[in-house]
């Protein structure tokens, strides 16, 4: 039978306090559900499970801002062979402008996801969104390492935009709700004023109660990130 968890630096159920820049999202299968940490294509390893927030910077590329990550990793020979590698978009895109404190409303744009044909948009009604599936062959050398594009109309200008939402395999219960803060064109402090916001305020309502929550977040108070 094949193993179901990742070669992993510490304790499997730690919860990370740290968010996910620079690491693509590490999946594994424990106990039944779907996993996610810091995954690390380079040395095959996923570390930090249980983490919540990803970081991403955006770049023009024409008429939208684009990134090619995080992706997806999974290690060699962890999973099933042609196990399904699926996730839902949870609710509507969220955006900041980066000026005064933080406080993210529903952006006026759709972030869009593409892999070769497929893709997909964040909705605007705040319902859940199917995304499409890529299969999982357990003997890729290296293990799975696949990058979406994540791209949003320019016109939305330059900001902070969260996307959320869950990762299925085979055979597992879903992931819990994920966040990847994207910077599209603003200071790295706001980048990481947007990070630690989501990572205190967004993370503890997952998917749609945090949506509902959203008109209130502006009067959370907060802390700034200490070097």
């Amino acid at each position: 039978m094949k193993c179901t968890a990742l070669i992993v630096c510490g304790a499997a159920a730690s919860l990370a306090l740290a968010h996910g820049e620079d690491a693509d999202y590490g999946l594994a299968i424990i106990d039944g559900s779907v996993a996610v940490g810091l995954g690390d294509h380079d040395t095959g390893t996923i570390t930090e499970f249980g983490e919540r927030v990803f970081a991403a910077e955006m770049a023009l590329s024409g008429s939208n801002w684009f990134a090619d990550e995080p992706g997806i990793f999974i290690a060699e020979n962890s999973l099933a062979d042609n196990t399904q590698v699926s996730f839902t978009l949870t609710s509507a895109l969220l955006y900041w402008d980066g000026t005064g404190s933080v406080n993210f409303s529903q952006a006026a744009h759709a972030m869009n996801l593409t892999f070769g044909p497929a893709s997909v948009s964040t909705a605007f009604n705040n319902n859940p969104v199917a995304g499409f599936s890529i299969n999982y062959d357990a003997d890729q050398a290296g293990g799975f390492d696949e990058h979406f594009d994540y791209t949003v109309d320019a016109a939305a200008g330059n900001g902070i935009f969260v996307l959320a939402n869950s990762f299925s395999l085979s055979g597992a219960s879903d992931s819990e709700v994920i966040f990847t803060v994207f910077n599209a064109g603003l200071e790295e402090d706001l980048h990481e004023e947007a990070i630690e916001y989501v990572e205190h305020v967004l993370v503890p309502a997952p998917g749609a109660m945090g949506v509902l929550a959203i008109a209130g977040l502006g009067m959370v108070s907060r802390r700034r990130r200490v070097s």
